[in-house]
């Protein structure tokens, strides 16, 4: 199982939207689920690229804390 853990939601929204994202984004989307969809969809296209056949899935913290 590998398990990555994305640290620095505010600056990839900041990077790809802007400041005013970043800093009120999250009272209208979940910014953390956001950027974990879209890192999903860029390591899926990698895995095609490289003809890699993988089951990529978002736990919640808790799903990740009961597989731990």
């Amino acid at each position: 199982m590998i398990t990555i853990k994305i640290t620095n939601v505010r600056e990839i929204v900041k990077s790809h939207k802007g400041w005013v994202a970043s800093r009120f984004g999250h009272l209208f989307v979940d910014l953390e689920k956001e950027v974990e969809k879209r890192v999903v969809e860029q390591l899926q296209a990698v895995f095609e690229e490289k003809n890699i056949q993988a089951q990529i899935e978002i736990l919640s913290e808790d799903d990740s804390k009961r597989h731990a």
